[in-house]
């Protein structure tokens, strides 16, 4: 929820959206493609301070999500230097008495590489979520023939989860009223009684939904009233030579 009302408060959201989708996928793309390390790091200063700095992003917020998935990360790099092995092998190990934990350098860079072509994905997937609302992404896809019911489901689910949110955040307030987390068994019961409580409310809610469409002449075609941003003749331009620029510090290390 917060990512959303960040999205609508972006210095950016007045940018076309398919220009910020292209520059988000297509440096992804480069990222994984290129394969380098000092790639992944300019991509990760680069992406971050036009979300600070065009954005407007408050840095608090944008550096707790860029920690997010820091400890699955680390842990994942982990996992690909290490190695076990019945005998001493690698460049470093350590006895493990029944086995030996086993490092070597290749292992190394590539848990480096892993690891900042993640944090790269990452600022720039968050570079396209803090500036642009979900509606104008599905707009996109649309454009791009992605089938109208597929398009017209994303945007229902969407609106939809933040209902559930709602819904589950004054049952969770009435519980904790009536001290229903006082003891573990207690937080057990009444967490399972809130998780059947929701889905009873949620399909009551669908239904009543549904019945609200229906009385405002929904004939099987969902319209949703979006804003054009005109696509400005420096925003490709920009885009084509940050594009040059990753490949050139490729081929430049």
């Amino acid at each position: 929820m917060k990512i959303d009302y960040y999205a609508y408060r972006s210095g950016m959201k007045n940018w076309n959206a398919g220009i910020k989708i292209l520059l988000s996928v297509v440096t992804l793309c480069l990222v994984i493609g290129l394969n380098r390390i000092p790639v992944s790091l300019f991509v990760v200063f680069s992406m971050g301070a036009l979300t600070l700095l065009a954005g407007r992003i408050p840095g608090k917020v944008y550096f707790h999500y860029m920690t997010v998935p820091l400890v699955f990360m680390i842990v994942s790099g982990a996992a690909i230097a290490l190695e076990f092995a019945g005998s001493p092998a690698g460049d470093w190990n350590i006895s493990m008495h029944f086995f030996y934990l086993c490092v070597t350098k290749e292992g190394i860079r590539t848990a480096a590489e892993v690891f900042f072509k993640a944090m790269a994905g990452m600022s720039s997937l968050y570079m396209l979520a803090f500036s642009t609302p979900v509606h104008e992404i599905i707009l996109i896809l649309q454009k791009l023939h992605l089938p109208r019911l597929l398009a017209e489901l994303m945007n229902l689910i969407y609106r939809y989860i933040f209902i559930l949110f709602d819904v589950a955040h004054q049952l969770q307030t009435a519980a904790k009223a009536r001290l229903g987390y006082q003891t573990f068994a207690m937080s057990c019961k009444t967490f399972a009684g809130i998780a059947g409580n929701l889905f009873l409310i949620s399909l009551r809610k669908a239904g009543t939904y549904y019945d609200a469409m229906l009385a405002r002449g929904y004939d099987g075609r969902v319209e949703f009233l979006t804003e054009e941003h005109p696509v400005r003749a420096w925003q490709p331009l920009c885009c084509i030579c940050y594009f040059l620029l990753l490949v050139g510090i490729r081929f430049a290390g």
